[in-house]
């Protein structure tokens, strides 16, 4: 005789139900968007970049009720920052921020950024990037296959070394130097008597490691996020470059948008970019303060004016590549005129 044990049927049916309801729920809970945005940069994963990158993530979810995300890749993964300009203009990739300064080779108009001692702080800066200037310029990549959706901050460039401390451009004599693969700063190092060569920043760490490099150049924040610390002694406070974050995004990627979403999109990238300004500002005074092995040298004015003294050559190449008239306007913006 076959004995039927209801309870043990009733327990195993409610199992059943609730394994095929917590498996209906997972599925729910990982439901792709309808619009997934693939994201990527060169710096690293604690970069304020890609914090303002997981902020956008976040918030389109919810303002879209999980209609567009962001899905992130951070570290080079999917190239440099030239790398990820020309997979931008491919359809490859949707969204990246880059620094300004390779913009220059699709964009001349993007060299005027790049003369260095422009800005002799965010004020200028700002008035600049946030005005008309800055907004034709993001307008102008619309030309080059780009969408230059805004400014996010990378920050004041600084000189760091293996070797000594730096003072004046004589302390640079014949010092092997890696610059971005920018024209501009290739010949403002060279007039101060480096001897620089461009290098892709996700092989920096290795070319600094091994020698191939003594010198190098970008934000304090930067150097800390990337262990640079581990391969350079000195860093000298040349407040030489201010290097935005631009970014960037395919052009098909907003016209996929409905125009509501598209509307919440330029409503959260307005609310990332407060957000990452103020943790980028933050951000340099912190890495300082964790960096106690490292020498920090403060220019007195007269040893920065050495340096900048020296950019006159440049200044004049810049103005033959974008127009004389225009970078007379961006620097006259720059000193509040």
């Amino acid at each position: 005789m076959i004995h039927f044990n209801a309870g043990a049927s009733l327990r195993k049916t409610a199992a059943a139900l609730c394994l095929v309801t917590a498996s209906f729920g997972a599925t729910q809970a990982v439901a792709e968007p309808e619009l997934t945005i693939k994201a990527a940069h060169a710096a690293s994963a604690t970069n304020t970049g890609h914090l303002a990158l997981e902020f956008i993530d976040e918030q389109m979810r919810e303002r879209t009720e999980g209609r567009i995300g962001l899905e992130i890749f951070p570290n080079g993964q999917l190239g440099g920052e030239r790398e990820l300009i020309e997979s931008l203009q491919l359809g490859n990739l949707d969204m990246a921020f880059v620094s300004s300064a390779p913009l220059g080779s699709f964009n001349k108009e993007y060299f005027a950024l790049d003369i260095p001692f422009l800005f002799k702080d965010r004020e200028s800066v700002y008035r600049v990037l946030d005005g008309e200037v800055g907004q034709g310029l993001l307008d102008s990549l619309e030309r080059v296959g780009l969408h230059g959706v805004g400014y996010w901050e990378n920050g004041f460039r600084q000189l760091t070394n293996n070797v000594k401390p730096i003072y004046t451009p004589a302390d640079l004599e014949g010092m092997k130097m890696r610059t971005m693969e920018n024209e501009v700063h290739i010949a403002a190092w060279r007039e101060e008597g480096a001897n620089p060569a461009p290098l892709a920043f996700s092989e920096l760490f290795t070319a600094l490691q091994q020698g191939t490099f003594d010198a190098q150049e970008g934000p304090i924040n930067l150097f800390y996020d990337m262990k640079f610390f581990e391969v350079q002694k000195y860093i000298t406070k040349t407040n030489h470059i201010y290097s935005p974050f631009v970014v960037l995004m395919n052009p098909e990627v907003t016209a996929r948008m409905s125009d509501e979403d598209r509307a919440i999109f330029e409503e959260v990238f307005a609310e990332s970019k407060a957000y990452q300004r103020k943790l980028a500002q933050e951000a340099d005074d912190k890495a300082e303060a964790a960096m106690p092995e490292i020498t920090f040298v403060e220019l007195t004015a007269e040893q920065q004016a050495e340096f900048a003294g020296r950019m006159g050559p440049v200044i004049e190449m810049v103005k033959k590549k974008v127009g004389a008239e225009a970078v007379d306007r961006i620097m006259a913006i720059a000193n509040g005129e």
